[in-house]
């Protein structure tokens, strides 16, 4: 299996949101041989051009906007997890979003969720109603539990 180096994908990610690799040597405090470096072994590792240089401005190629959508939910949710894990003082409600679809009657949803209201640590539940498709993409993008 093909094990992807995340330093690597940093370093891309950073490029691309910072738009140029001097720009993310400042960020990061590495100097400019050592993204260059990164971002061809990345490249390497996914078999693919990532940018494509457009006079002096660094450009993401179709493969390079695909890899960049991944890094921004995987930086996203590495993020959240440091904060979960640092942030939630212990006594503080665990926070609980779930999602109901519209067509389900009100009191089965409460029956579903009124578990959860029993549970030792103190909860804040929250229901997002919506259509059944809305709510599966909310899922998927990490904004409902």
């Amino acid at each position: 299996m093909n094990w992807l180096n995340y330093h690597h994908l940093l370093y891309f990610w950073t490029v691309a949101r910072e738009g140029s690799i001097s720009r993310a040597c400042e960020r990061l405090h590495v100097a400019q041989p050592t993204i260059s470096s990164q971002l061809r072994k990345l490249e390497k590792s996914v078999g693919s051009q990532l940018f494509k240089r457009v006079g002096r401005n660094l450009v993401l190629t179709e493969t390079g906007q695909l890899v960049l959508r991944y890094a921004d939910e995987i930086f996203s949710l590495g993020q959240e997890l440091t904060d979960v894990l640092q942030g939630r003082p212990t006594g503080s409600p665990l926070r609980f979003l779930v999602g109901v679809a519209d067509v389900l009657p009100k009191l089965i949803a409460y029956r579903l969720l009124e578990p959860a209201l029993h549970l030792p640590e103190p909860v804040q539940l929250m229901c997002d109603e919506g259509k059944l498709d809305d709510l599966l993409m909310e899922l998927a993008a990490h904004r409902l539990d």
